[in-house]
């Protein structure tokens, strides 16, 4: 997906106000967001991230870095919202439901990006099954940890996501993505993440 790819950006709330990347980093393809002087979010070295604020899944509302991997995952910044939940992750208690259900979220968007990495090889069958195999591979793991999170937390509606029902559609989006004959995102099956919140 380029940078000008309208395909997945229809009309869809946003829930935090901070603005979005000017491109999508796809490897292989961009600079690094991190690593090249040309990223985006360019951390020259030495740098130290600050740690993100740990908020309990009660506090999802304030908790701007979950709000924001919302809307870069429902934008198809999928390696970006990796990143920031991933930063979320690294805060919260180690085995809890919380710390399951974004590493949930993370491995959610590792699928998106090797499913479009895939659709992105063309005539590479090569690259093209390895991606694919790897969207498999995650699709397996992210039920695991969403449904250990699910099963902890006692309840459907999870850090304001309504969690059993995303989570099958989820799994069934990649499912369906990997089986067909040409996998590719479908903006009218996405499984946007939907919050009954706005910013």
């Amino acid at each position: 997906m380029t940078s000008h790819d309208t395909r997945l950006l229809i009309a869809h709330p946003r829930y935090s106000e901070r603005p979005f990347p000017p491109y999508r980093f796809t490897p292989g393809r961009d600079p690094h967001p991190a690593a090249d002087p040309r990223g985006h979010s360019y951390e020259p070295p030495g740098h130290v991230r600050p740690a993100a604020a740990f908020r309990p899944p009660e506090a999802w509302r304030e908790c701007d870095e979950y709000l924001y991997g919302c809307d870069l995952h429902n934008h198809a910044f999928w390696w970006e919202a990796h990143e920031v939940w991933e930063d979320l992750w690294r805060v919260v208690p180690a085995e809890s439901a919380q710390r399951h259900f974004l590493q949930g979220l993370i491995q959610v968007s590792a699928c998106h990006l090797k499913l479009y990495l895939a659709e992105a090889a063309g005539s590479d069958s090569q690259a093209r099954a390895g991606h694919l195999a790897g969207v498999e591979r995650l699709r397996a793991s992210l039920m695991m940890h969403l449904s250990i999170a699910l099963n902890e937390a006692g309840m459907d509606r999870y850090m304001g996501l309504s969690l059993a029902p995303w989570t099958r559609s989820a799994a069934e989006y990649f499912a369906r993505a990997v089986s067909s004959g040409e996998p590719a995102h479908s903006p009218m099956e996405f499984p946007f993440i939907e919050l009954p919140v706005k910013s």
